[in-house]
């Protein structure tokens, strides 16, 4: 653990002991929760303490309640294989000046056959269930969808799981220890008009104001983000996506055995 997340932590040791100790008295939630999730419920709700408690009791009801998203996780099965060659999704390791982390979500197959929305959903789930054990003191997250790829028949994949579609958006805006700070999607074309236009349902107005599209490849990104914090595929210079991708892939390997353990995900109840 870093210097810096100790220091976090020391400061903020009272209302995170009395948070663990809530934990312990209900029966819906694992005695082995580890501390940085906890501590990540606070940060989010500004340390508040009945604020992080209802948090953590909203994003507990909706996996149960929509367990499609969450159980049978497993990064060598051939459903996870797949959807990972299609798109690639992952984090990357440097911080913006604001100190917000970046996720890049890329269409890599144009090939719509191989794009199952609830692999995919549930895919980047299990890595941002991952993400949230790893040490990170981010102030919120920046999502970018590189749309380069995205084609017609992809959209009628979307457009056939309104469900997904709408969980997912739910999940994301209510029920997750993570401030999401903007939105953009890069190489729009008609088609991601229609789906804005589909979604726009279901997002929040707070979160569709953070909504940024970029018709003509990445240079009006670098207007929001930072170019020292983004890969070369995105006019950056730090580093390569794909690396980042692997490095992701390894990082869910090593942690294989916490992600595909249902209990480890408040997901008690049968």
């Amino acid at each position: 653990m870093s210097e810096s997340m100790k220091s976090i932590i020391e400061a903020n040791k009272e209302i995170l002991e009395e948070f663990e100790k809530w934990t312990l008295t209900q029966s819906h939630i694992p005695k082995n929760i580890k501390r940085i999730i906890l501590f990540r419920y606070l940060k989010v709700c500004d340390f508040n303490l009945e604020e992080s408690k209802k948090l953590l009791d909203i994003n507990i009801k909706f996996r149960v309640k929509h367990q499609y998203l969450f159980r049978n996780r497993d990064v060598d099965s051939e459903e996870f294989q797949r959807i990972i060659k299609a798109v690639h999704f992952t984090r990357l390791p440097k911080l913006s000046k604001e100190g917000y982390s970046i996720e890049i979500h890329q269409i890599v197959d144009p090939n719509a056959s191989n794009f199952n929305l609830t692999h995919l959903f549930r895919a980047c789930f299990m890595i941002h269930d991952m993400n949230d054990t790893i040490e990170h003191t981010e102030n919120g997250v920046v999502a970018i969808f590189d749309a380069e790829k995205f084609t017609f028949q992809h959209l009628i994949k979307l457009l056939s799981h309104p469900s997904a579609s709408m969980h997912f958006l739910q999940y994301g805006q209510e029920a997750t220890c993570m401030e999401i700070k903007q939105v953009h999607i890069i190489n729009c074309s008609s088609v991601i008009n229609r789906v804005v236009s589909f979604l726009k349902p279901f997002f929040t107005k707070e979160l569709y104001e953070k909504l940024h599209l970029h018709t003509s490849g990445y240079e009006t990104l670098h207007n929001f983000v930072d170019k020292d914090c983004l890969p070369i595929e995105f006019g950056g210079c730090e580093g390569s996506l794909n690396d980042y991708m692997e490095d992701t892939l390894k990082n869910l390997h090593i942690h294989r055995d916490f992600v595909s353990d249902d209990k480890n995900f408040f997901l008690l109840t049968d």
